[in-house]
């Protein structure tokens, strides 16, 4: 008879209370660093607003955006408490599929992929990442265990959540796919792929409404990054210094194992069958990724299955080493930005350096998730000021926010302005600023946000027509 200590649902308690626990004191530090944890707050309250659905970013998410126009008006606590949910959930699917699939490997490989950074950050901001994994991982292991009608409705959620999220259909057939019978093979394949389509595009029904074909697009309005920014964020950005370089090397040998066939088997699924479609997601993910290479984050659906490749062709004392590294890269070797609004604090024991034009550190003695969370409070204290100042002008302003728009305007949200004389803009063409200096309005801009203005409608006159914003 099993100890309690082997219950499967003790075993998954344990780490439910592991990731809640471990994200609990971060859930309360503001919505996120990103632009887009922000804008999803200010779309909950334009939704309600307007009593119609709004897609916080061409193609939207409408899974979030529905679910969070229920507690629109909630604390950043309850918006991040439902990150971490999900990412327990994610964990508790991923610890499901690896007992199946390598039952020594579970427990290592489950906390190697709740403390891996990113996804440990993931799980204390508000964003669609960890919504969209714990459906993959929930469809995955449903996989396992042979319901393929259920795996599709999930893999149908996933992309209501994020809509790149319907490159693991492909990858989910191969799994089941079998050369000795096409008619059931084919079976399976209709299974999986008539409900994940089905719910995919039900989801997406109103954003259509709304925009026509042009939703299924996206938009940003950065510059395509310098080289070393795409691969850091690729890399180092997912799984820390310590775990990119654990990471590296346990792929090497695992490739090399392989090859030698000096690997797991496993009665659930064809090995190398698993291997490959392991791959394929990776590759899948990395050349959406170089679409737009602007957040590790978006690296984050192939956490699970590079955790996956590593369990089935390392040794376990090897994939033990490698996931450790994995988890203590979020308390260790921080590398990011210097920047006083919103870069990250950093030790005495920090060093200092160049690349791409702007100043980084890298900290031995700090890692990820406190540089995250730093930042969070810096980027809060910079808006709070800003408004604060705001509140106490007399003269009719205009404020171009770039970055900093959907943060300004949650904060009014909760803390309505004062005066009546400011207006923020995310951007604005020059014919915009020359219309607000004729109604009476001075038009300023927050740092950097003048580049990006210019830059964002292929214009050189922001300069000449509006100044900088400056703190008093």
């Amino acid at each position: 008879m099993k100890t309690i200590l082997q219950s499967r649902w003790f075993q998954l308690a344990v780490l439910v209370v592991l990731v809640l626990g471990s994200r609990w004191f971060f859930l309360s530090d503001g919505y996120g660093v990103e632009e887009d944890s922000w804008g999803l707050v200010v779309n909950a309250y334009e939704m309600h607003d307007s009593g119609h659905y709004i897609a916080s970013r061409v193609p939207g998410h409408p899974v979030e955006e529905y679910a969070y126009l229920f507690f629109h008006d909630a604390s950043p606590f309850v918006y991040n408490f439902f990150s971490a949910v999900f990412a327990a959930a994610a964990i508790c699917f991923f610890f499901l599929s690896l007992r199946k699939i390598c039952p020594a490997c579970a427990w290592p490989g489950a906390l190697a992929f709740a403390f891996v950074p990113v996804f440990y950050i993931a799980g204390t901001y508000t964003a669609d990442y960890t919504w969209t994994l714990a459906f993959v991982m929930l469809a995955f292991w449903l996989l396992l265990e042979n319901k393929l009608v259920a795996c599709g409705l999930m893999i149908g959620m996933a992309i209501g959540c994020r809509i790149t999220a319907g490159a693991f259909l492909l990858p989910f057939l191969l799994l089941v796919w079998d050369r000795r019978s096409f008619a059931i093979s084919f079976r399976k394949a209709l299974l999986i792929g008539i409900p994940a389509t089905m719910v995919g595009i039900l989801w997406f029904i109103p954003s259509y409404m709304n925009h026509g074909a042009s939703f299924f697009d996206y938009s940003d309005q950065f510059p395509y990054p310098p080289l070393a920014k795409i691969i850091y964020k690729a890399s180092i950005g997912v799984f820390g210094l310590v775990g990119m370089i654990a990471v590296t090397l346990g792929f090497i040998a695992g490739i090399y194992l392989w090859k030698k066939r000096r690997i797991r088997e496993t009665t659930t699924v064809r090995v190398d069958r698993l291997l490959w479609v392991c791959l394929l997601i990776i590759v899948l993910h990395i050349f959406s990724y170089l679409r737009l290479p602007q957040k590790s984050a978006y690296m984050i659906p192939i956490i699970p299955f590079v955790i996956l490749f590593l369990a089935v062709t390392l040794s376990r004392r090897s994939f033990n080493i490698v996931c450790g590294a994995m988890a203590v890269s979020s308390f260790c070797c921080s590398i990011n930005l210097t920047d006083p609004l919103r870069g990250s604090e950093s030790t005495a024991s920090s060093v200092t350096f160049h690349i791409a034009g702007q100043e980084i550190f890298f900290d031995p003695l700090s890692g990820p998730v406190f540089s995250e969370r730093s930042k969070r409070l810096r980027k809060l204290e910079y808006c709070r000021k800003v408004i604060e100042q705001v509140n106490s002008t007399m003269q009719k302003t205009a404020i171009i926010a770039g970055w900093w728009y959907n943060e300004l305007v949650a904060e009014r949200y909760h803390q309505p302005l004062k005066t009546t004389n400011v207006e923020y803009k995310f951007y604005c063409t020059c014919a915009e600023m020359e219309e607000l200096i004729s109604r009476g309005y001075v038009v300023t801009f927050l740092p950097e946000q003048d580049l990006y203005n210019d830059q964002m409608f292929g214009q050189q006159c922001t300069g000449q027509l509006a100044k900088p914003f400056t703190l008093k």
